[in-house]
């Protein structure tokens, strides 16, 4: 009652920020997206636990300037999972591209939070030609995450600190991941709590698998590949993904222009929405102004 109740409560918000809901096949597939606003197209990638409503807020204000699709990646959100049950960036990365081949996208901006933000830089750098802009949101996917708390949790107790089973480690994610955790009525609470919870065990796998076959998905040899331009946003508090990540960002990637927040963590397009949407917004007019 109550994952339905929160999922009523974020398709409400949804319309009201501009996006409806569509869903496709892709290749056995059930995949939920968001849709909404025209001009040049902008797919935007969630992280690792999430769903395509982190980026709602920050989607309501580009929708009047851009068309935003945000899938459900297979096996998050509302999306069916993978039928081959391989969930690691090459893997990914396909996905994507059976995402944008559906919607005859030949050219594209392209952003991502975490391993959402992975999955972009691996796009980009995959297929130069077609990634108009890139827009990395504390993303994944270089050695330095070896270090993070969250790894080493996994790899020495084998615990998963981004994912919860229960209301109180719910909480626990939403204060890791957050500098300022948003206050939450007890309802939305229990719902998330249980959504996570009924996605426990597949996410713990897909957490391994890229954990374990990290060594295949390393970025660092193929970020010198990015021609797009790219804006990096990090949270100057992001516990999860730390800075020294985005400065091996800004030093592989050719074009790249990183922006820190202030008082921010993990997911900047959640904590300050307004200011990562201004910030992007002065982004692009400055490549049309080029």
């Amino acid at each position: 009652m109550m994952i339905r109740l929160g999922l009523f409560l974020l398709r409400l918000s949804r319309r009201l920020f501009g996006l409806r809901e569509e869903v496709v096949e892709l290749d056995g597939a059930r995949i939920v997206y968001s849709d909404g606003g025209r001009g040049e197209p902008l797919v935007l990638l969630h992280g690792l636990g999430a769903s395509r409503s982190t980026f709602d807020m920050v989607a309501a204000q580009l929708v009047r300037r851009y068309r935003v699709l945000i899938p459900d990646l297979p096996g998050f959100g509302e999306s069916g999972p993978a039928p081959d049950g391989d969930y690691g960036i090459d893997a990914q990365v396909e996905w994507v591209e059976r995402f944008v081949a559906h919607h005859r996208l030949t050219k594209f901006h392209l952003g991502g939070n975490s391993m959402g933000g992975w999955i972009a830089a691996a796009y980009a750098a995959k297929h130069p030609e077609q990634v108009q802009s890139l827009w990395l949101l504390a993303a994944a996917g270089t050695g330095e995450m070896l270090e993070t708390e969250a790894v080493k949790v996994r790899q020495e107790e084998g615990r998963y600190l981004l994912l919860a089973r229960t209301i109180a480690e719910f909480d626990a994610v939403m204060e890791r991941i957050f500098y300022r955790a948003p206050p939450l009525p007890l309802a939305l609470r229990w719902a998330g709590s249980r959504l996570s919870a009924s996605k426990f065990d597949l996410h713990s796998r897909i957490f391994d698998q890229l954990l374990d076959r990290g060594e295949d998905y390393r970025l660092e040899p193929h970020l010198p590949q990015i021609t797009a331009p790219t804006l990096l946003v990090w949270g100057d508090h992001d516990s999860v993904v730390p800075l020294s990540v985005m400065e091996r960002f800004a030093a592989l990637v050719p074009k790249a222009e990183p922006v820190v927040m202030k008082e921010v963590g993990h997911v900047p397009q959640m904590e300050a929405p307004k200011q990562v949407a201004a910030d992007y917004l002065r982004f692009r007019e400055a490549l049309t102004a080029h």
